[in-house]
């Protein structure tokens, strides 16, 4: 029976360990989304806009 007690506080502690270091990645993450959104905003602000071109209605097929 001391076996069976040992090996339940074991398993409860190796389970608390994991739902700690699954929070851990949660917020970790949550915060590298937010900094690639914002790395990816930066990089739109400074990409310069290509001017595209039109076809007008007088220009032959």
């Amino acid at each position: 029976m001391h076996g069976t007690i040992c090996s339940f506080e074991a398993l409860m502690q190796i389970t608390n360990e994991l739902e700690l270091e699954v929070t851990h990645l949660l917020e970790e993450n949550a915060r590298l989304r937010r900094q690639q959104e914002e790395l990816y905003m930066a990089a739109a602000v400074q990409l310069p806009r290509k001017h595209s071109l039109h076809r007008t209605s007088t220009a032959p097929f």
